[in-house]
């Protein structure tokens, strides 16, 4: 990453700064007062580590400052291939596309703030990349221009209706993934369409899964319907690349409260490029449509709760990408710390928090990274 500062009166080397950054990120201190807070409560530590760190703490003004020299795309080049080594290659990874706001940055012309988008791999639990964006409509393009610098083969992408468009599907398509869409009423024809195919008394293709689950005072069904693409007429398919030989879905989620009794029940509806033919065609669906709520639950939850992400106040986008992504950066590596632990021991691993209050020690977090990023 370039560092535009005159060599000469460099007091805190970029890659320091960076450095520990993340190491306060993965201890849950966010913020710039934290940041140089670890950088001082830790330096002594720091030091007798790497003999060329810096001998005087550093001021929240300069984290701040640094954070925001960084360009964003070299950042997020060189975050790539630091996570590049923590994605195993799951057969039929499921990727979900979403927007976060971050509340906190708002402002007279974005009344919720400025979001960011993400792709995450909910299977390995890593976000392969973001793209800070200024309205919510805006989303609908920026997805689509992301796909070409993501490595999503053999991936199936999932995204809510807001996603639902034929230029995203191609070029999902063109890279070698497959998609699964939300399909609401955005899109009004196909919508009504994929629910007379699945009232349609002579269709006999279609294929059924259930699922109970019991828990929180309620029992929950999930009924998963998948038909064959070609089922929808023509015009649809010479629209959508990939549906002629794949699915449509609809998902019915009914929810009954134990304790007064009351039922609820609830219809989605998806297109995806899955082949119909495939083996458990229908539980590759299911577990795409399920998986997709990995984004909202694993990722944004936690980034909002345990990274407090919601809350940082940022005018400078230049730092709102750089702090954002390195939360997800850290939260990467204890995800797979997690998972190193739980395939060690056979058990449930520490939460988040637990191997925040861990990662406080510089060694202990220093030797996470080595460990699992190499």
């Amino acid at each position: 990453m370039s560092d535009t500062r005159q060599t000469g009166k460099v007091v805190y080397p970029l890659a320091y700064v960076y450095l520990v950054s993340l190491l306060s990120s993965l201890s849950g201190q966010t913020n710039c007062v934290q940041i140089a807070d670890y950088w001082k409560n830790n330096r002594p530590a720091l030091e007798s580590i790497f003999e060329d760190f810096p001998k005087q703490d550093i001021s929240h003004d300069t984290v701040r400052r640094l954070l925001m020299l960084i360009d964003p795309d070299q950042f997020q080049s060189f975050y790539s291939k630091q996570v590049k080594p923590l994605l195993h290659q799951f057969t039929s990874r499921v990727v979900a596309v979403d927007g976060q706001a971050v509340r906190a940055s708002k402002n007279s012309t974005q009344k919720n703030g400025k979001y960011i988008l993400t792709f995450y791999d909910t299977d390995n639990g890593i976000a392969l990349g973001q793209k800070l964006i200024g309205e919510r409509h805006n989303e609908i393009t920026y997805a689509a221009d992301m796909v070409e610098g993501l490595d999503l083969r053999g991936s199936i992408v999932t995204a809510d209706a807001l996603h639902t468009q034929e230029k995203f599907a191609a070029k999902l398509i063109e890279q070698g993934a497959d998609y699964c869409l939300a399909v609401k009423q955005n899109q009004k024809t196909l919508y009504y369409d994929i629910q007379l195919c699945f009232v349609d008394r002579l269709e006999t293709r279609t294929l059924e899964i259930e699922k109970i689950e019991l828990g929180h005072g309620r029992i929950e069904t999930r009924r998963i319907s998948v038909s064959p693409g070609n089922t929808l007429k023509a015009d649809h398919l010479k629209k959508w690349i990939g549906l002629d030989e794949g699915t449509i879905i609809k998902a019915t989620t009914e929810i009954v409260d134990k304790t007064t009794g009351q039922i609820s029940s609830l219809d989605r509806y998806f297109i995806c490029s899955l082949n119909w033919f495939n083996t458990h065609i229908a539980e590759q669906c299911a577990r795409s449509v399920r998986r997709h709520w990995g984004i909202e639950n694993d990722l944004h939850y936690v980034l909002d709760v345990d990274f407090f992400q919601d809350r940082t106040q940022c005018k400078n986008a230049n730092y709102l990408q750089n702090r954002t992504l390195l939360h997800k950066w850290a939260l990467g590596v204890i995800r797979q710390a997690q998972k190193e632990e739980e395939n060690n021991t056979g058990k449930t691993a520490k939460s988040v928090k637990r191997y925040m209050a861990q990662f406080n020690a510089p060694s202990i977090a220093l030797d996470a990274l080595t460990r699992i990023i190499g």
